[in-house]
């Protein structure tokens, strides 16, 4: 990824310091105290010291700054999902805050607030509030997620999810407009990410050859563009989703050591798709199989308890809006595509992608460390195809 040199984080700043009417500031970067794995973007932590309206205020930033150097924008990608974060959180999430302020603090969906946002090719920028600062870290001390952690993510989705069908029933017109920019994902409106999960799909077909686990992973490179679009045209019912819910795009903040909250960050990939879809990517792609198969049913219940309080907050009948019956239904069709782009992460977290813009954060020393993280994601994606296929998904 490339540097950001001095004179451009001054510039943003500047910038920041402008739409915020803070004079007289000056800014330190500081330093995450724990760093969760970030793709798209080079982030930043600034605390912004000055004087607005005669008074003190600081400020704890993460600037989120997009590569300046065109060598890393090749692809286009860099550049659509900085357009789509941009979006979220100048629109969409905007419009959630809104929302929610008719609502109680406390069982309100978890939005950073967001100071400024530029726009332009190669000057992408967003700044946003620190949640580091008042409590919340990444969950770092393995691979997936325990039984609490978990809980709270979901009911925290089940927030995000019901958002967007109050703000449909509140403005319908914006979300039309929204609607034009989250776009579903298909091969049509982004084959780059389409040859991506293809790719990851090959790369597993290779290390489980001579498995039985091949041709279900046939099936599914055969028919990755299918099941995709499945996802947002088959379902019974569609809202803007998060659109990569995982682990490493969450926050949690903590009392008596035990999460009580969750922050959700990193919107680029933001799209229209079925609820379902996230639910099913989040549980594939951030829990092991000892937790799935002895508490899904408790996640898939306490997951739609929550969207279904949410909605009755506003007013809103879930059964008039997205039934369980609707929601277990569409859990069977997104499963394949949530199989899939849970391929795509977890051949990334275990330190196998090492070509490519988009490289795994760990590097293995040896050809031992190497060996053993293959061994690691091999039994990752037989315990998710098992899983699947046994609770009637796949």
């Amino acid at each position: 990824m490339s540097k950001i040199t001095e004179e451009y984080l001054g510039a943003v700043i500047r910038k920041i310091a402008a739409a915020n009417h803070i004079e007289d500031w000056s800014y330190n970067v500081e330093k995450f105290q724990s760093i969760a794995q970030n793709y798209f973007g080079i982030l930043i932590p600034v605390v912004l010291s000055g004087k607005s309206k005669w008074k003190e205020v600081k400020l704890s930033l993460v600037l989120k700054l997009a590569p300046t150097n065109e060598q890393y924008r090749k692809s286009g990608a860099v550049t659509v999902m900085f357009v789509r974060e941009v979006f979220m959180y100048s629109v969409v999430l905007k419009k959630y805050r809104e929302i929610q302020e008719k609502l109680p603090s406390n069982p309100q969906y978890i939005i950073p607030q967001c100071y400024f946002v530029q726009e332009g090719y190669c000057k992408e920028a967003l700044a946003l509030q620190d949640m580091c600062d008042i409590g919340y870290k990444p969950y770092t001390h393995n691979m997936f997620l325990d039984l609490d952690h978990t809980l709270v993510s979901l009911k925290s989705l089940a927030k995000l999810h019901a958002l967007s069908f109050i703000l449909k029933k509140q403005d319908p017109k914006l979300y039309e407009e929204i609607k034009l920019t989250c776009i579903p994902l298909t091969e049509h409106t982004n084959l780059r990410y389409m040859e991506v999960m293809r790719d990851r799909l090959d790369q597993a077909l290779k290390k489980l050859q001579g498995t039985t686990y091949i041709p279900t992973l046939q099936k599914l490179r055969q028919h990755c563009a299918q099941y995709f679009y499945a996802a947002a045209h088959s379902v019974e019912n569609l809202c803007i989703c998060h659109g990569d819910i995982w682990k490493e795009n969450i926050l949690f903040k903590y009392e008596n050591n035990k999460p009580v909250s969750a922050c959700m960050i990193d919107y680029q990939t933001a799209r229209i798709c079925s609820p379902a879809y996230d639910t099913m990517y989040f549980i594939l792609s951030s829990t092991n199989t000892k937790l799935r198969n002895r508490y899904l049913d408790q996640l898939l219940d306490i997951y739609y308890r929550t969207f279904e309080t949410a909605l009755k907050d506003f007013g809103l009948d879930s059964e008039e809006i997205y039934v369980r019956q609707m929601f277990d239904k569409d859990l069977k069709i997104v499963s394949p595509a949530c199989l899939i782009a849970a391929n795509t992460a977890l051949w990334l977290t275990n330190g196998l992608q090492e070509v490519g813009h988009v490289r795994s954060k760990h590097v293995w020393n040896t050809k031992e460390e190497k060996a053993l993280a293959e061994e690691n994601y091999k039994g990752i994606v037989k315990a998710m195809i098992d899983d699947l296929s046994s609770f009637g998904y796949l």
